[in-house]
């Protein structure tokens, strides 16, 4: 069962529920927001309600402030939370503690661990966002254990937003395990950053966790600190125990450094810096060509920093389900693109958009799909027109663009946002054709300082369908894996290509003109096994085997059509088994799924043929008998069975689906040869030489060399014959 629903929206008073979603949104307007305290001398509670968080503010070293879910704490302009003493935030599944900047545009601060405590450091399910240092462990800070699992971190732009300094290593008595656990890290221009790694009685657990979508674009970029994760790591000779990193999504980040002439955009990942010899960061997700990117990171940072060896011996390749709801493959008209390599153009013919997540998505009242461009040094911001599909246990989000902005306004890129996972935590926002987008602007933007300030000013309206599988809710989908063959085609991929039709013959038996005519046409089988090096280049392995035919005599269903009416009253049938390889091109890109996609083909191919000719009801080789005398005396060579032609073609297909295409074809082999069907300018042998040559047939040979009795050439024409095929084609992509 399918539900379908049509939405129209307004920016100024959107609102909307989606079907089957249990998520409790919550929303500061129209409430009065009171006041956090400004001391907390003793042990508080703050289990409902909104706060405004002003100036700087204090917890005492022996209470502990604790925030429960139905909480959201809004800090004013750099408005921060000193706390000496304990810390505590427990949201739930679902239902978050907000904490956040009253006012994006100026940013509050967060909490600042300082000092020595007994006490702990526990958050979970908290939701920081838009602020400068949500959470900073002051220099020399100590507690009995630090948790901070289940939450996230993201829409932080100034720099480093979670920081770990150095712990008080005098007063330190105890083990202390910080594990950072089960978050999601995303969208983010900042790093968490851990200054000082390792120690005796520390160890620092970044287990679970989804780095992702994080991005650092600008002029002028400092290398160590554009990246997601940040760790400076110190031993000797061995004897600390380094920081656990594993079974994390560290994806989908990236650098796009702005220059005059282009714009370098790379993946990176993490950094680390330090005195210790090496660093294992084995049995993590990083994305595709993760070995290659990874050596590149660390050569960068080993040209101007002392750091550790990076190690690994397994890379997941994909990321775990147990991680937060991610994207980790992006597709545009059936081709992957979340790959830095390729530069999207975002254009009229970018209509069908799919993301493949680690886990089942579900739309929040949020979600939404906006396309970005540059107008007057703005960025525009244009909410688009389109149908969303859930499918495979929601595993797969397709969307349908239907909006003609694409079109009107050039050089823009697509962001897709408000996806949520079963527990409420958000997908990173996706964008779509990002580095394009900053290649054709760079003129401008090369001269922005801070990408990120550059005004943005929201447009239109939109409307849009959403068409959600019944059983949306039910968790068994949840935990369905997805089938790498449903996953989108990659640029580069493998296929194979069945064709059948009908063949075409030009030679000495036909005339030259071609007729559509179902009598004269013979059978035609082709298989290819094709290598698309791009979208518009591809190789193949082809092998044919088809049936050519021609006849002199009009009065015959063959030479109905074609027949030369000739008086030599020949004709033949020649089997042609090919083999050869060709470079196919298909000079425009392929716009959307449903577009016809021509394409032109040409290469080199080796083929056997043999001619036969019909003599009462039996069928007999040509070549052996020498029907222009060559096996008379030996006084010619007879020709070759096998020999070389260049085949050059068309072709025009449709996809079906994602793994499937049709289309038709026409090939045309070249040939240098003039014997494919048996007859050139060569001369009628004499009969009883001919006999002579051929005991076994005598009378037989004749006939068939010269079944009217003859003389002279038994053709005029010195061109080489040729020969091709009509077909219809079927690949299937591997």
């Amino acid at each position: 069962m399918i539900t379908m629903k049509k939405i129209k929206c307004n920016i100024s008073h959107c609102t909307f529920l989606l079907i089957t979603l249990i998520l409790t949104f919550g929303s500061v307007s129209g409430q009065t927001m009171k006041s956090f305290p400004k001391i907390v001398d003793s042990n508080l509670t703050l289990d409902s309600g909104d706060y405004v968080v002003k100036g700087n503010n204090i917890v005492r070293s022996t209470v502990t402030l604790s925030i429960h879910s139905g909480t959201a704490l809004h800090f004013s302009e750099n408005a921060v939370i000193q706390v000496k003493g304990g810390l505590r935030i427990k949201g739930n599944a679902g239902d978050f503690v907000t904490i956040t900047s009253l006012d994006d545009t100026k940013p509050g601060m967060g909490f600042t661990i300082l000092q020595e405590s007994n006490s702990k450091v526990d958050i979970q399910y908290a939701d920081f966002n838009k602020l400068k240092k949500p959470i900073k462990f002051e220099r020399y800070w100590l507690r009995q254990a630090v948790d901070i699992k289940n939450s996230m971190f993201h829409h932080m732009n100034h720099g480093v937003y979670f920081e770990i300094q150095e712990i008080d290593k005098i007063l330190i008595r105890n083990s202390l395990i910080v594990n950072i656990t089960g978050n999601t890290f995303s969208n983010n221009t900042g790093s968490l950053m851990i200054s000082d790694a390792a120690w005796e009685q520390l160890h620092i657990n970044i287990t679970n966790n989804v780095f992702s979508r994080n991005e650092f674009i600008g002029r002028e970029l400092n290398g160590i600190f554009t990246t997601p994760l940040f760790i400076n790591y110190n031993e000797k000779e061995g004897q600390l125990k380094q920081p656990a990193i594993k079974d994390n999504s560290i994806s989908y980040n990236y650098v796009g450094l702005i220059g005059y002439d282009t714009v370098e955009f790379l993946p990176v990942y993490l950094t680390a810096v330090g005195s210790a010899d090496k660093l294992n960061i084995s049995n993590n997700y990083y994305g595709v060509n993760a070995d290659k990117f990874l050596e590149m990171n660390s050569e960068i940072i080993h040209s101007s920093q002392r750091a550790p060896f990076i190690e690994y011996s397994t890379l997941y390749s994909k990321p775990l389900e147990t991680n937060n709801g991610h994207i980790y493959k992006v597709g545009v008209n059936g081709v992957e693109v979340d790959n830095p390599n390729y530069d999207l153009h975002i254009d009229q013919f970018t209509d069908v958009i799919e993301l493949i997540g680690n886990k089942a998505a579900l739309p929040s009242p949020s979600f939404d799909v906006t396309y970005i461009y540059l107008v007057d040094d703005t960025l525009r911001r244009y909410q688009i027109s389109h149908r969303l599909e859930f499918l495979n246990g929601n595993l797969k989000t397709k969307l349908y663009l239907e909006d003609k902005i694409l079109k009107k306004f050039e050089n823009g890129y697509l962001e897709i946002a408000g996806l949520v996972d079963e527990n409420g935590f958000e997908f990173p926002t996706v964008n779509i054709g990002i580095r394009n987008f900053l290649n054709k602007n760079r003129k401008f933007l090369v001269n922005q300082y801070n990408y990120m300030s550059i005004p943005r000013m929201a447009m239109t309206n939109r409307d849009y369908y959403i068409t959600l599988n019944s059983k949306i809710s039910d968790k068994a989908d949840t935990n369905v894996n997805i089938d790498e063959d449903d996953i989108l085609i990659s640029k580069k991929y493998w296929d194979f290509q069945l064709s059948t039709g009908s063949s075409v013959y030009f030679g000495d038996l036909v005339t030259s003109s071609v007729s559509i005519y179902v009598p004269n046409s013979r059978p035609y089988l082709g298989f290819r096994l094709g290598y698309n090096v791009n979208e518009h280049w591809k190789f193949q392995l082809r092998q044919n085997s088809t049936i050519i035919a021609g006849d002199d005599r009009r009065e015959t269903t063959l030479g109905k059509i074609r027949g030369t009416n000739y008086e030599r009253g020949l004709s033949v049938r020649t089997t042609i088994i090919d083999l050869g390889l060709s470079a196919e091109l298909k000079p425009w890109r392929h716009k959307k799924i449903s577009s016809l996609m021509p394409s032109f083909n040409a290469g080199i191919s080796g083929f056997y043929f043999n001619p036969q000719s019909e003599y009462k009801g039996v069928y007999y080789n040509l070549r052996p008998i020498g029907t222009e005398g060559q096996t008379i005396d030996g006084s010619k060579n007879a020709y070759r069975k096998f020999a070389l032609s260049i085949p050059v073609g068309m072709k025009l297909e449709r996809h079906i689906n994602q793994n499937l295409r049709f289309g038709m074809s026409w090939t045309y082999h070249k040939l240098f040869i003039d014997y494919l069907d048996d007859v050139s300018i060569g001369r009628y042998p004499e009969a009883e030489a001919l006999k002579a040559a051929n005991p076994d047939l005598a009378d037989i040979a004749v006939k068939l060399s010269n079944p009217k009795d003859q003389s002279g050439q038994r053709s005029y024409s010195a061109d080489n014959d040729g020969f091709g095929y009509f077909a219809l084609t079927a690949t299937w992509k591997l």
